[in-house]
């Protein structure tokens, strides 16, 4: 009877519970991978489309434009006399009231580099102010080394024929306060790849400058010998000579005494537009007269 009675009492209790569950920590969500942020492409520089002159003078610094579809020849030409240092130093010789003007190595007007270009005709450029031409004696090619900036229009040159060749960018307030006598102190040049200058300079052959005449043996009048010798001379781009008899006197004392002489001659190395080079020359030597003559 108390089993049954027992046993009634816990079925009238009530089922036991689960305990809660433990709260699960969250679940973090993989973040996105935040791609690294690529530059932006940087635009490519400018190329330099013309070569640019910048001419420092006693006053200032001038930048220059040349303009090579317009005169080759003429822009090729400043461009070698400025990397060969040939304005740094000169004075602007002429100043006027529409124009100054430089570039001669006298300082006169009437001097040059020793050489002259060819007039080039003008397709676009005019004679305006800040213009750059080449100024000339009375024949068109006479150009050389000096050059002439405009500090106003100036219509009436281009009548005469000139060659233009670039213009003032950058200190044509300091063109218009030079006076004669002001100097171009240095002269610089920077080139674009796409312009390949041709080279200009003088051009002469080797040429002794300083000679000194053989020590004949004493008895010489007693001797037979030819007067006239062949001499080839192989003159180095820094001077240095080395001399050969090529036809001799037939007296080999007399030969030796030519040679010994030659060989202390000073000699001015050729020059190929403006460039020193090596040079052989062949000449005919006469004993009697000292004199030096090209030929057989």
């Amino acid at each position: 009877m108390l089993a049954i009675l027992a046993t009634l009492l816990l079925m009238g209790q009530p089922p036991a519970q689960a305990p809660p569950p433990a709260n699960k920590p969250p679940v973090a969500k993989p973040k996105k991978e935040e791609k690294p942020k690529q530059p932006k492409p940087q635009k490519p520089k400018k190329q330099q489309e013309r070569p640019i002159a910048t001419v420092e003078t006693s006053k200032g610094t001038v930048v220059l434009e040349l303009e090579p579809t317009e005169a080759p020849i003429a822009v090729s030409n400043f461009i070698s006399l400025i990397q060969r240092g040939f304005y740094d130093g000169l004075i602007f010789h002429r100043v006027e009231g529409d124009l100054v003007q430089g570039g001669d190595p006298l300082g006169t007007g009437a001097g040059g580099p020793g050489y002259t270009i060819s007039f080039e005709q003008n397709r676009g450029l005019k004679n305006l102010k800040g213009v750059i031409g080449m100024a000339r004696g009375p024949e068109k090619d006479s150009a050389g080394s000096q050059f002439y900036i405009l500090k106003k229009d100036a219509p009436g040159f281009d009548l005469n024929g000139y060659t233009l060749f670039g213009r003032v960018t950058s200190g044509l307030e300091i063109v218009e306060k030079l006076v004669v006598g002001d100097k171009i102190t240095r002269a610089t040049v920077t080139v674009p790849t796409s312009f390949k200058p041709r080279a200009f300079g003088p051009t002469h052959n080797a040429e002794p400058q300083a000679l000194f005449y053989p020590l004949l043996p004493d008895d010489i009048a007693s001797r037979t010998y030819t007067k006239t010798v062949k001499v080839k001379v192989i003159v180095s781009a820094t001077g240095s000579a080395d001399i050969t008899l090529t036809r001799g006197t037939g007296d080999e004392e007399i030969d030796d005494a030519i040679v010994a002489a030659m060989r202390q001659w000073q000699w001015q190395p050729a020059l190929r537009t403006g460039q020193p080079v090596a040079q052989t020359l062949e000449f005919v030597y006469d004993l009697a007269t000292h004199s030096r003559r090209v030929g057989g």
